[in-house]
């Protein structure tokens, strides 16, 4: 149901923010309101469950709509629709390669706007429908299963414990990208969290060990000297 989903509008005009609010309660979303980059981030840190997607304005004065989009997709994949009175190609293309999934030009028509927002929320939800059916499968017989939590390695299941299967799932949906051990902590531990850095060096080393045990020859998880890991 795209009724009821929450956005979280990032602009630093109260004029834009207001006309927004306007035309997105009449389709019946639950709006939240940022007026800084900086206030958008530490609401997306603090709660990033609370918003369904981000109405993201890219000219505001502390930090700019490319570096709260840079900022956001280190943690979380909620959908950004980014908003500029800005037209040049480069602009669009910066924005999306950053991470953002739209990209909408001032002045706008309203029908537009709420187009597009659907049709993001659409994309999600059809995504969240078929989560539970995800599985990653490799050459060399790694297999990761979302549904049950279960790893395989050439049909051989794989004991992991809840944290360790959380670790690896989320390193083996980005191959190739390079996670700090700050950034494995706050992705699986939470913000919260109190402890060492080594906790996460722990579980990488018994993720690796069970599954050589279990007859995976490739170590799929690389460290980077000075930096964190990486899956391959």
């Amino acid at each position: 149901m795209i009724e009821n989903k929450t956005i979280l509008i990032v602009d630093d005009e109260f004029q834009m923010r207001t006309l927004l609010s306007i035309y997105l309660k009449d389709e019946g979303f639950v709006l939240f309101e940022a007026s800084t980059g900086k206030e958008a981030i530490t609401k997306i840190r603090n709660n990033p469950d609370n918003y369904d997607l981000i109405i993201l304005d890219i000219m505001m004065p502390d930090l700019d709509g490319f570096e709260v989009c840079k900022i956001v997709r280190e943690y979380s994949t909620i959908p950004i629709l980014m908003l500029s009175a800005r037209k040049a190609l480069e602009d669009r293309v910066d924005g999306l390669n950053l991470g953002a999934d739209d990209y909408l030009t001032k002045p706008f028509e309203p029908e537009e706007l709420i187009a597009r927002v659907k049709a993001l929320l659409r994309r999600v939800t059809t995504i969240e429908a078929k989560k539970d059916e995800v599985k990653l499968a490799f050459e060399d017989g790694l297999s990761i299963y979302y549904e049950n939590r279960s790893v395989y390695v050439n049909n051989e299941l794989v004991e992991l414990t809840a944290k360790e299967f959380e670790l690896l799932y989320k390193i083996a949906l980005n191959p190739q990208r390079v996670y700090t051990r700050d950034d494995l902590l706050y992705l699986i531990w939470g913000e919260d969290y109190v402890g060492a850095q080594r906790t996460v060096d722990s579980h990488i080393k018994n993720i690796r060990s069970k599954l050589y045990a279990a007859g995976l020859k490739n170590n799929r998880i690389i460290t980077v000297w000075g930096v964190g890991y990486k899956f391959v």
